[in-house]
């Protein structure tokens, strides 16, 4: 149970029961970053008034998504945090993932290289940190299975290999298609992601499986290290303001 410091105490009376109230009457994306972060600490705290630790960590990770992302022992330093509600705030983000990557798995075959654009996009565009997914396709082109391995950067180049072969073998995939992103940078391979792609195609061929590509997801665009260029390109804010005045005139 949260620690309530004693100026906490009795404050925002009744306040549970009228956001539990507010969230049947509207969708969460009506709410403010701390009601949503109270919804979920209703989850983590059955009991008491968590609207004084949604603003503690609000105020200390400076968003939801911030908050979801923060591992066990960053969400402990905040008062109110302990051992166990921190690992419970921290799953939630794995459980989001793990739906939104089951969703995106059930759609149809990809019929063609935008829609797997589109899915990787979707999958890892968002991610506050550097991410790398492994995707089995069976002989239809359609998603079998997805597991994110490890990070990207340049812990691409030290990645376990033996945990790729484990997926290849459990899902039999045919085909296999890499994605890894550059959150808050440019889509453009670094040497590290160059050097960690040729050991990853080097398991694919020793394992006989097809290599559908590796595309990296920036703030920018998509690179696809396969056909060695961008293949997609991000509006920037700067750009939908350039569009915005160019049409006014």
């Amino acid at each position: 149970m949260a620690k309530i410091k004693p100026d906490d105490k009795n404050m925002h009376s009744g306040h549970r029961e009228r956001v539990l109230n507010s969230y049947s009457r509207i969708e969460l994306d009506a709410l403010s970053p701390h009601q949503v972060l109270e919804f979920i600490l209703f989850y983590v705290f059955p009991r008491g008034d968590v609207n004084p630790l949604a603003h503690r960590l609000l105020e200390h990770f400076g968003s939801v998504q911030n908050v979801l992302d923060a591992g066990p022992n960053d969400l402990a330093k905040v008062y109110g945090i302990n051992k166990r509600s921190a690992q419970m705030i921290s799953g939630f983000g794995k459980i989001f993932n793990y739906y939104i990557t089951s969703k995106l798995s059930k759609k149809q075959a990809f019929k063609s290289m935008e829609e797997v654009y589109d899915f990787c996009e979707n999958l890892i565009r968002f991610y506050s940190y550097e991410v790398l997914y492994v995707i089995a396709l069976d002989a239809s082109s359609r998603v079998t299975a997805t597991r994110k391995l490890g990070n990207g950067g340049a812990a691409l180049v030290a990645i376990d290999t033996h945990e790729l072969c484990d997926f290849i073998n459990e899902t039999r995939a045919v085909n296999i298609l890499f994605t890894h992103s550059h959150p808050g940078g440019q889509c453009k391979p670094t040497q590290n992601d160059i050097a960690g792609n040729d050991i990853l195609k080097g398991v694919l061929e020793f394992m006989r499986v097809g290599f559908v590509d590796h595309l990296i997801v920036g703030s920018d665009g998509i690179y696809s290290l396969k056909l060695k260029k961008k293949v997609r390109q991000f509006s920037t804010l700067d750009d939908i303001r350039q569009t915005l005045k160019d049409f006014s005139e």
